[in-house]
């Protein structure tokens, strides 16, 4: 057998597994982005929030431009709108990397309104100083067998105000019991054999138990 290490030249090691919980990681700054649907090719903007994770490397979450601010009415009252998410999402980034930021936004000093494009803009150049700033980044298992951080972090008050229901960056995180439901399902999650009736039974048994549950913060994606 003859051997030829030409084959090997360009061989990389696959890339790391990125696993759901509390990470480390470094901010690497906000950007203006877009993402096409591979199904409607319709294109959506994004704020894309750059990381460099600790064991991992790289990642990019992706939190799309609210398509409204509506706020739905459920049986146990009204539930965050896409713009309420939005909102709470943009104060948790900037309350991480540097607390100053909300704190000059909450006494009137600095002023963060406009199009979304406005927005995005405007957390990029405020947020520009502070990359390099090591925070901690909450990622939750996702329909599509990956994970991403949640992008529903906001909740409505019994008295009607916008509150937080989870903290997705920041320092010293810790996991909600529903979080950490998600991660024990995922970790327990097992092929169904939608033939069997008992599997079929067990199913709709399960769908049951959660019919009733604001499952609000299931996709990231809106389409």
């Amino acid at each position: 057998m003859n051997f030829d290490f030409s084959g090997a030249v360009k061989a990389k090691e696959s890339g790391n597994f990125l696993s759901a919980g509390i990470k480390d990681a470094t901010f690497q700054g906000v950007e203006l982005s877009k993402v096409t649907s591979q199904k409607t090719q319709e294109v959506f903007l994004t704020l894309a929030l750059k990381l460099d994770i600790d064991g991992y490397g790289e990642y990019t979450q992706n939190f799309f431009e609210p398509q409204s601010d509506e706020r739905p009415e459920m049986q146990w009252g009204k539930t965050a709108s896409p713009l309420d998410h939005f909102l709470i999402t943009v104060r948790e980034i900037l309350e991480a990397v540097d607390p100053q930021i909300i704190k000059d936004i909450d006494e009137g000093k600095i002023k963060l309104t406009g199009t979304f494009t406005q927005v995005v803009n405007t957390v990029k150049k405020l947020t520009a100083p502070s990359i390099g700033t090591r925070v901690q980044v909450k990622l939750i298992p996702q329909n599509n067998g990956f994970v991403s951080m949640p992008s529903f972090p906001a909740r409505i008050t019994k008295n009607g105000d916008l509150g937080i229901a989870t903290r997705i960056i920041g320092h010293d995180l810790t996991m909600t019991d529903r979080e950490l439901k998600r991660i024990k399902a995922a970790k327990e999650a097992t092929p169904t054999n939608m033939a069997s009736k008992v599997n079929v039974a067990n199913v709709l048994s399960d769908m049951d138990e959660t019919i009733n549950e604001d499952n609000s913060d299931d996709t990231d994606l809106p389409f």
